[in-house]
């Protein structure tokens, strides 16, 4: 008889059996809708139409979890395609994400909190699954990731004091995030995929796909060339762009401090967008390259919130073993990236807070900060 690996069964690849659930999955109607969205943001407790919801869409949790659990994800997309890639998965993943969400949160106010915290690292393993060479997969998996560590402080800050079960997450939050690609990596990548739409036979795909979100790009100045534009064009196009995308990973490869790579990378794209007005060979890169800056935040957000959680489970552990919180943060916990510092710590009687020391953003008047619940 023939293992699973030899029939070519889900052991092989993951997205085999996401892709089932995606067809089996329930979505709710536009009420119900708000009302589990509500649910998730601790709004209002579960009900009967929620629970409801839960059970007709169990066989698609049962299938999230099996799909979380096998190392291997190839999502079959046709990358010749370029920037007119077909990602039919992207929102079925979101909807999962908000599925497993749903029922962490269940899971605990029914008091299965090991059940519940095992989903949410389900929902990290999904967000490994979801990231792929585009960055608009990165960002889903950040989406998802970012999910999965709210949906953690939610469990922690009703969960009893509970040691082994805050190791064991702490161990396993450990490595996905150690797991999770880096930034510099998906910039590499995204700068070979949309070489294959610089290319004179594409031009027409590209003026159709980049007129979708721009009725009027067509007759601009950077869809005129397009138009008209020779093979000599789209591969100087094709040098050009390259040569941006080794920039922005110079950049980000470089070790600097948060705030210098941020502005650096807002300056390489203004730059871009000025150059691209007299130089016809800068015209793709102004339209494809990524707002770096911006997701080079987002990046950086969804690591500190995950260092953020991770300090928090060790401080939650202290409670339950000590029966308090510590006075001061004990060395050698994970650092607020924005700084490179420890996060500055304040206890209050019913919650403490993780606060970074420095700014994501320069124009923004505030920073960010965490707020955990606790239990008296």
């Amino acid at each position: 008889m023939k293992t699973e690996k030899e029939q070519g069964g889900w052991t092989e690849n993951a997205a085999l059996v996401y892709y089932q659930a995606f067809l089996l999955y329930e979505k709710p109607e536009d009420t119900l809708k708000q009302m589990l969205g509500e649910f998730r943001a601790g709004e209002i407790g579960s009900n009967e139409a929620i629970r409801a919801h839960i059970e007709k869409n169990r066989r698609v949790i049962e299938y999230a979890v099996k799909a979380a659990s096998v190392a291997h994800c190839n999502w079959g997309y046709d990358y010749s395609q370029g920037i007119d890639l077909a990602l039919p998965n992207l929102f079925p993943v979101r909807h999962l994400a908000w599925l497993l969400s749903t029922e962490v949160r269940l899971l605990a106010e029914q008091g299965d909190y090991r059940t519940a915290l095992d989903r949410c690292v389900t929902m990290h393993k999904m967000a490994l699954h979801a990231v792929d060479k585009p960055l608009t997969t990165y960002l889903v998996g950040i989406s998802v990731g970012a999910l999965a560590n709210r949906t953690i402080q939610a469990v922690l800050a009703t969960m009893p004091g509970d040691v082994d079960a805050l190791q064991r997450l702490k161990v396993q939050l450990g490595q996905v995030q150690d797991a999770f690609p880096p930034f510099d990596g998906a910039v590499a990548q995204e700068g070979q995929i949309w070489t294959a739409i610089t290319h004179k036979e594409k031009a027409q795909a590209a003026l159709l796909v980049l007129g979708q979100d721009d009725e009027k790009f067509a007759v601009s100045l950077h869809g005129q060339r397009i138009e008209a534009g020779d093979e000599a064009f789209f591969e100087r196009n094709r040098t050009y762009w390259l040569q941006a995308i080794a920039g922005l990973v110079e950049v980000l490869e470089s070790g600097q401090p948060y705030p210098q790579i941020y502005a650096q990378l807002g300056e390489l794209e203004r730059k871009q967008q000025l150059e691209s007005v007299d130089n016809p060979d800068a015209t793709f890169t102004e339209i494809l390259l990524p707002a770096a800056h911006r997701v080079y935040l987002l990046t950086t957000r969804f690591q500190t919130h995950f260092n953020a959680v991770r300090t928090a489970i060790d401080l939650y552990g202290i409670k339950a073993g000590a029966g308090n919180l510590p006075d001061t943060l004990p060395a050698g916990m994970p650092l607020d990236l924005y700084s490179g510092q420890p996060f500055e710590y304040e206890k209050a009687p019913d919650h403490f807070t993780l606060r970074c020391r420095a700014k994501e953003d320069p124009v923004d008047a505030e920073v960010k900060q965490y707020e955990f619940k606790r239990k008296a």
